[in-house]
């Protein structure tokens, strides 16, 4: 259940910036965190303001940081960052300066997908040019930030989507597209790249990363960042054994162990990325923007299967 509260409005300690939000993305752990389908050690302690990426203006700053009130910025937070509020309060090195030309409701849509998707495709894919790539969940939010910037380095993509899809991810920069309901995804995964594809991203689970295995070319990998069809299903002891000789590999992949682990290359990426949005050499897809009185209205959008892009709430 989602609900409204007052709280404290708090100070910035050294190091910290106070945020006025203008607008927060909607992702999908919000939504698993309001129906209590996280782990246990990630369940935040109740009651609980969703929210993880938001854009706005710096209301206040603690000593130390290199921002000033008033400076419009993009941030990507931990859980806890309270997004969906009109304020939030977070680490400077979470936060990264934004150009006076982009709207906060542009801006909101792009830290969690596009963090995400640079992540997987260039710190942990591995890739060269003209390698191929198969997109699972190809017209949401990260999908469609991969397929951006994929097509920008020279990265030739597969996108998996439903039916009424198709069209969106090959404007959205797929080379090709496989509608997986009516369409033997491997075997045209096969076809299209002449063997298979060196990296399978994959928010799906259940039964899809056992057909990735047979879609990967030698020293193939599948990243599993995600597990919307539930957990993975099949065995990976027999998996891997039975592609030893092909030397392929399986990983998941949690944005926020880099996000925790290496937070000044997570900052140095979030610039980049930053840099790019105001190049427009990226062009995040809204797919609606509603009023962040509608979170529940946004919550329900994004379950039902059907946003292509992302989902802003506006403040």
């Amino acid at each position: 259940m989602l609900r409204s509260e007052e709280r404290l409005v708090p100070d910035p300690a050294p190091g910290q910036v106070l945020v006025r939000n203008r607008a927060s993305g909607v992702n999908f752990v919000d939504a698993l965190i309001r129906r209590g389908q996280v782990p246990p050690t990630l369940m935040p302690a109740l009651p609980f303001v969703p929210g993880v990426e938001g854009a706005g203006v710096i209301e206040a700053v603690g000593s130390g940081v290199g921002l000033a009130t008033g400076q419009s910025v993009m941030w990507f937070g931990p859980l806890g960052a309270g997004g969906y509020s009109e304020l939030s309060l977070l680490d400077s090195v979470r936060v990264v300066p934004l150009s006076g030309t982009i709207d906060p409701i542009t801006a909101a849509a792009v830290p969690v997908n596009y963090m995400t998707a640079y992540h997987m495709l260039f710190n942990l894919g591995g890739l060269q040019a003209d390698d191929w790539v198969l997109v699972h969940a190809a017209a949401g939010g990260v999908g469609t930030a991969v397929l951006q910037l994929a097509r920008r380095a020279g990265f030739r993509t597969i996108a998996s989507v439903s039916t009424g899809k198709l069209e969106y991810a090959l404007k959205a920069g797929a080379l090709h597209a496989i509608d997986y309901r009516n369409e033997d995804v491997a075997a045209r995964v096969r076809e299209i790249s002449n063997g298979g594809v060196k990296l399978s991203l994959n928010p799906i689970g259940g039964t899809t990363i056992q057909q990735d295995v047979s879609c990967l070319a030698p020293l193939g990998q599948v990243v599993n960042f995600g597990f919307l069809s539930g957990l993975p299903e099949g065995t990976l002891a027999t998996t891997l054994a039975a592609n030893f000789t092909r030397s392929i590999g399986i990983r998941v992949s949690d944005i926020y162990t880099y996000f925790a682990s290496h937070p000044t290359a997570f900052h140095s990426d979030f610039q980049h990325i930053a840099a790019l949005l105001a190049e427009g050499q990226i062009q995040p897809r809204v797919h609606a923007s509603l009023p962040r009185e509608e979170a529940a209205r946004a919550h329900r959008l994004l379950e039902s299967g059907q946003v292509m892009g992302k989902l802003v709430l506006r403040h």
